[in-house]
């Protein structure tokens, strides 16, 4: 065991004068990470419109408009409302960006309504302000149903009162502001009660930190596998064999090398995106969890694809290839489930997947506990397939 120490270290203090590893391990890493996050940090904010509402009817339906869902919306700061006394003035705020919609309820609505003859909104929507427009036609399109329903219960009362024969002629005006009143004091028959999961994905700047962390992870990893067929090319590895080393001992060597970078790497990205860019990781034993799991994982793909190459040149280029395409798989430039379902199960068969998957977890709130799934499964990757590269290296070293 000291044999392969010793040789750990002097591969290590080479590669800490190789600004080529620096690059790949630390510096490419930590700078997609902060693109990704600068770039698509911005669909995070929460939602927030802001409305203009010109009510020119005064009238009781118009003020349930204004009181009921804008009001609530407003409330939840989901909204900023200013209050207009013109369509003019409406239009005219529009125009000048200082709203992004107007709402102009018309003159007579509220009487048209309850008489049920039927009344107009007008919307005024700002073209760049897509999402705001198509809030407000819900939440108009949303009240003219509760309306309509309100309309429903007035008709029903008023045609059996008729039937009964205890009203004659026209209803009362005042009777059918009563029952309307009435009808829109009722509680709904049915309610929805929102019992949906809690979010558990991580933010876009933590999920793209960690998403550039797995995929260089295995680059980094490949530093101290690769070195092998230097060192056969150079003849020292013949020297080092005739000496008294066990083959395995030189090995052992390499992949220490490989698990040092692989966990240095990615302990940089973590440390230096929660300070610089505001990445929230969570739990910190879950985090240290998941990243031994992928350095581990990295270290075992990797020598598992060196071990089937033939020189410096084709084991850089096999790492390269197979990293790349275990990340597209995996989610390291979209997210899984944002893809085909196809594509969502093909991730399961990725380290990488596993990794992002832990990651949401601890950044949602989970502990250890929560994360020893993926870990589990980052682990027995690289153990299973690190056994099968050692088997295969045997041969390289040996040949």
């Amino acid at each position: 065991m000291r044999a392969a120490l010793d040789i750990a270290l002097k591969d290590l203090r080479q590669k800490v004068r190789d600004r080529s590893a620096i690059l790949l391990s630390v510096v490419a890493p930590f700078g997609l990470a902060a693109l990704f996050g600068f770039i698509l940090g911005g669909l995070e904010e929460d939602f927030h419109a802001r409305w203009a509402l010109v009510d020119l009817d005064g009238g009781t339906v118009a003020a349930a408009l204004d009181e009921g869902p804008i009001r609530a919306m407003e409330e939840a700061g989901f909204l900023s409302v200013e209050r207009l006394p013109t369509a003019e003035a409406a239009r005219g705020a529009v125009e000048e960006g200082r709203v992004e919609t107007a709402i102009i309820v018309p003159a007579g609505f509220s009487a048209a309504t309850v008489s049920g003859s039927g009344s107009e909104v007008e919307l005024i929507v700002d073209p760049d302000a897509v999402i705001s427009g198509q809030v407000a036609r819900s939440v108009l399109a949303g009240f003219a149903h509760e309306v309509e329903a309100v309309q429903l219960s007035v008709a029903t009362a008023l045609g059996s009162v008729t039937e009964s024969g205890s009203a004659t002629g026209l209803p009362d005006p005042v009777e059918i502001a009563g029952l309307a009143e009435k009808a829109r004091q009722m509680a709904a028959p049915i309610a929805l009660v929102d019992a949906s999961a809690a979010d558990r994905q991580a933010s876009n700047t933590t999920y793209y930190a960690a998403a550039m962390a797995i995929l260089f992870v295995f680059l980094s990893a490949q530093f101290g596998l690769v070195s092998i067929h230097a060192e056969k090319r150079d003849r020292t590895l013949a020297r080092m064999l005739a000496a008294p080393l066990h083959w395995w001992s030189i090995l052992a060597g390499k992949i220490i090398v490989s698990l040092v970078l692989a966990l240095v790497s990615m302990s940089v990205i973590v440390v230096g995106t929660a300070l610089l860019l505001g990445a929230s990781w969570g739990d910190p034993l879950a985090v240290a969890a998941l990243v031994i799991g992928a350095a581990v994982a990295a270290s075992g793909v990797s020598l598992l694809v060196v071990a089937f190459t033939g020189s410096e040149s084709q084991a850089a280029a096999g790492v390269a290839v197979v990293a790349i395409l275990l990340a597209v798989l995996g989610g390291s430039f979209v997210r899984a489930n944002q893809g085909p379902d196809v594509m969502a199960q093909l991730s399961l068969l990725t380290p990488h997947a596993w990794f992002l998957r832990g990651v949401n977890d601890a950044a949602s709130g989970g502990d250890i506990g929560s994360v020893a799934g993926p870990a589990g499964i980052l682990l027995a990757i690289g153990l299973v397939t690190g056994g099968l590269g050692l088997l295969r290296s045997r041969r390289m070293v040996l040949s």
